[in-house]
């Protein structure tokens, strides 16, 4: 008998056979995008199905081997007429992707970058919506990811707490390897927009585009780089909605001009980054002949000497922000 996930899907409760799709749809594209060497699939299609039997399973894996993303589809994305507020009776617009190498590269791939217009909605007229879909309409690519999209919003299941919190720890490996998206009013000193270029800029070769909406935020790159991070965001008065997102938003800012300042080349950056990334709760990275990371003590011993960051917080105990938008 066949054990296909989309067998008697008719049969199912609405979301369940919601989910199921989803999950099929996602390991029929994976063949096609991933481009990793080292090929994980077999591993990462027993976690999403044998542990992940609906929404609810995938979204309070907590501690799980692997990570998965939500992406908005793009056929999702060019019709929608406002930016859609996660929601888990939405599941055809989406696929997920493992956080795992080789699966989310710049060209498949879009993360959007943008401000929050009001703290309930970051796009309540869809003003940036119509120029990212202007932008992308001649442009190949397939999946988009907008945290207002893509990561459960307030108010928050427990679950969906679980997984929200999840996110934050790995979304810099989004970043990093997507195309960057980004229409910007003008200037405010906002620390996510900050880190977001940050994370792509710095661990990115060849030029960026340098547009008048984000000439400011290179001046303050370039600024961390001398004068360093805590610094140059308190004489830009740089700040977030909560206090919590500081601390973690620094740990990375740190972490991200050490590692730029020492004599790494570019793939061994990224080859450190990428592997925080894909083990978030793992104390300690060692890197054979290149680095050690401590993450939580905030050290990284490399070159002979050790030198420090601010430590990254954990938050395994409470929620991440109450049930709050970041």
């Amino acid at each position: 008998m066949s054990t296909s996930l989309v067998t008697s899907s008719c049969a199912l409760p609405p979301h369940l056979a919601a989910w199921r799709s989803l999950v099929s749809r996602s390991i029929s594209a994976w063949d096609d995008l991933s481009r990793a060497d080292d090929d994980p699939f077999p591993l990462i299609r027993s976690i999403l199905e044998e542990e992940s039997r609906s929404l609810d399973d995938f979204l309070g894996q907590g501690t799980k081997i692997c990570m998965f993303w939500f992406f908005q589809r793009r056929s999702a994305f060019t019709s929608q007429k406002r930016m859609k507020k996660w929601s888990r009776d939405a599941l055809d617009d989406y696929i997920i992707l493992p956080a795992s190498s080789g699966f989310v590269t710049r060209a498949d791939c879009f993360f959007i970058s943008h401000f929050w217009r009001t703290p309930q909605n970051p796009d309540p007229d869809g003003e940036n919506l119509r120029l990212h879909q202007a932008n992308f309409e001649s442009q190949t690519w397939s999946y988009v990811w907008v945290d207002w999209t893509c990561m459960p919003q307030s108010p928050r299941s427990v679950l969906e707490e679980t997984y929200f919190h999840r996110c934050l720890q790995t979304m810099s490996a989004i970043i990093r390897n997507c195309g960057f998206a980004y229409f910007y009013p003008p200037f405010e000193p906002r620390l996510w927009i900050l880190y977001e270029i940050t994370e792509f800029v710095l661990t990115s070769s060849g030029g960026f585009p340098k547009t008048s909406d984000i000439e400011v935020y290179f001046e303050h790159i370039d600024e961390m780089l001398k004068a360093g991070v805590q610094a140059t965001l308190a004489k830009h008065g740089y700040c977030c909605s909560f206090h919590r997102d500081r601390q973690y938003l620094t740990s990375w800012l740190e972490l991200l001009v050490l590692l730029k300042r020492l004599p790494f080349d570019i793939c061994e950056l990224r080859d450190i980054m990428n592997r925080l990334t894909w083990s978030p709760f793992a104390e300690d990275q060692y890197h054979v002949g290149l680095a050690i990371l401590k993450k939580f003590e905030g050290t990284l011993t490399a070159f002979g000497k050790t030198y420090t960051f601010t430590p990254f917080p954990q938050w395994d105990h409470g929620k991440y922000s109450q049930g709050k938008p970041i």
